[in-house]
């Protein structure tokens, strides 16, 4: 509950349009069901919900919160239980009013945007001018500022536009006390162009590697990097997502590329980098297409022995490479060039673009754009992964193959949606520096079986992680944190004193940011709880941090 007082400051600081506590209202915002385990798939109803249209109103609003004991939680476009409250009495902060794009700058590459710009309006802009924005996995409607400040920003572009953090330039930051902030030149009056000094850099106390999922302060503003692009001002075409027609820029060309066998594979990944060609570099199954786009084929399939083995294994080392370039000459010095590492990793390539019209058509928009991976809800309605996070290219093949007879095994039991086991999602990063992977699952939140099977799964993919010597996924879950970090320096004991530091008085929603919470274990097998206790066991290589 808030309290009418609270209440009214609100009202008086945003306009009576702006503001709400109306249980109809409060319950659009307590629905979400994505990456939430809880069978109710609802977190804790917000108090009230506050529209702000500026810097100084979000100050207002979190000096109001913490004037009257209440927490803030702020929301931008993006979709997941991490985006709204951990517990009761949370003001939601939506910062839908805040749309616009502030600045671009053309000769130093970069734009300037706020919270509620999306990657499809910043790229649309960005593209009239020759320049193009890196967009994440979670499609084209997500704002580009949220993912670079408080959470992932992982990509189908990163071989060539990098991750979303690793592109932040000068924040605004509203602090949980309700003080501005400025990181980078923009705090010395020098803009927005670089997001670290001058003397030690805070970007690391802002975001870490995931970031604070909105636990310590709201972002208001942000300079994003550009990257150069080569084609059309605007895509010339008629339909939507899988109907889309399009006239395929001339600039570019997309290759699907087969090799023969992991070793193959992994080789080729390294040789695109060190070669520097590809906008886009990334693989995603076969059968994972299938799932996404025809559901209902992959169905029929079951029990066709022979069709899912070509499916799974012939077409199972698979990149798909979207080549960019400014002239033909261009264009033709990097096809020669993939040919070379076809030619030395005993692979096959075949182009779509312009070789496939039919298929051309649809996919490059899709591939420049991300939209089609949200069509992973469409085969059960929900779906969530296993991942180390980032990694060497070659470390995350081999977590791949592993992480596929995990899926394998409980597919067999019932506990997922039968993709046929290779279903992950590989990306690149700059130039194969490194790289991600997701090793994504579909379920059906409605079915027992399958929202049983979440925890013991989750478990699975950890003991895997931990085997490989790799970051274990899923960190801003608080039953993980509490689970993994002792393994790990006890990091989230130095992440509350960063917290208590900033909020001193714990206005913040910092459940996904610093929460703990005992993992329900009883469902896992006892030889696996056993070996998941072992490993943590035998790879803590601190000791227990002081009370706080």
């Amino acid at each position: 509950m808030i309290i009418d007082r609270a209440y009214k400051e609100l009202e008086e600081t945003l306009g009576r349009d702006n503001v709400s506590r109306e249980p109809a209202v409060l319950d659009g915002y307590a629905w979400q069901p994505s990456f939430n385990t809880d069978p109710d798939i609802w977190v804790p109803r917000p108090a009230a919900v506050a529209l702000p249209s500026s810097t100084a109103e979000v100050q207002a609003v979190v000096k109001t919160c913490n004037r009257h004991g209440l927490k803030f939680k702020a929301f931008s476009t993006g979709w997941g239980a991490h985006g709204g409250p951990t517990v009761g009495g949370v003001v939601q902060i939506d910062l839908r009013r805040m749309n616009r794009i502030l600045e671009i700058d053309e000769r130093n590459m970069y734009a300037v945007v706020e919270p509620y710009v999306s990657g499809a309006q910043l790229q649309a802009e960005a593209m009239k001018l020759g320049l193009n924005t890196h967009i994440i996995g979670a499609g084209p409607a997500c704002s580009p500022l949220a993912s670079a400040t408080a959470c992932w920003g992982v990509g189908w572009d990163g071989q060539y536009m990098s991750y979303s953090p690793r592109n932040l330039l000068g924040v605004e930051w509203v602090l949980p006390d309700g003080e501005v902030l400025s990181l980078g030149a923009l705090g010395s009056g020098a803009g927005w162009f670089s997001g670290d000094g001058p003397g030690p850099s805070l970007r690391g106390i802002m975001r870490g590697y995931v970031g604070a999922m909105g636990g310590n302060g709201v972002y208001t503003g942000c300079a994003l990097k550009l990257f150069h692009w080569p084609g059309p001002p605007a895509s010339e075409g008629s339909g939507m997502l899988l109907d889309y027609a399009a006239r395929v820029p001339e600039e570019l060309r997309f290759h699907m590329c087969f090799f023969p066998d992991k070793t193959a594979f992994a080789d080729a990944g390294y040789k695109l980098g060190e070669a520097e060609i590809g906008y886009v570099v990334t693989k995603a199954s076969t059968a994972g297409y299938l799932l996404n786009l025809l559901p209902h084929l992959l169905k029929r399939l079951k029990g066709r022995h022979a069709l899912r083995t070509l499916l799974r294994d012939t077409f199972k080392y698979l990149f798909m490479v979207v080549l960019a370039s400014d002239s033909p000459a261009e264009m033709l010095y990097q096809e020669r060039v993939l040919t070379d590492v076809l030619r030395e990793c005993g692979g096959l390539g075949m182009e779509l673009f312009h070789g496939v019209p039919a298929l051309g058509s649809m996919f490059w928009l899709n591939f420049l754009r991300v939209t089609i991976i949200p069509l992973i809800y469409r085969p059960g309605g929900q779906f969530s992964t296993g991942w180390p996070k980032d990694e060497t290219w070659d470390e995350l093949v081999d977590y791949a193959e592993f992480s596929q007879k995990t899926k394998e095994e409980w597919i067999g039991r019932g506990g997922i949606l039968d993709d046929m086991g290779d279903c992950a999602w590989m990306t690149l990063y700059e130039n194969s520096a490194y790289a991600h992977c997701e090793e994504i699952f579909a379920y059906d939140p409605r079915n027992r079986t399958h929202t049983e099977a979440i925890n013991p799964l989750s478990v699975d993919f950890a003991i895997t992680a931990i085997e490989q010597c790799m970051e274990q996924g899923f960190n801003f879950d608080p039953r993980m944190r509490k689970l993994f970090s002792p393994m790990q320096g006890n990091y989230n004991h130095w992440q509350c004193m960063i917290r208590s530091a900033l909020d001193p008085g714990e206005a913040a929603d910092a459940g996904f940011y610093t929460g703990e919470e005992d993992f329900d274990l009883s469902a896992v097998e006892e030889s696996k709880l056993s070996r998941l206790l072992a490993l943590i066991r035998e790879r803590t290589w601190s000791d227990p941090p002081p009370p706080l």
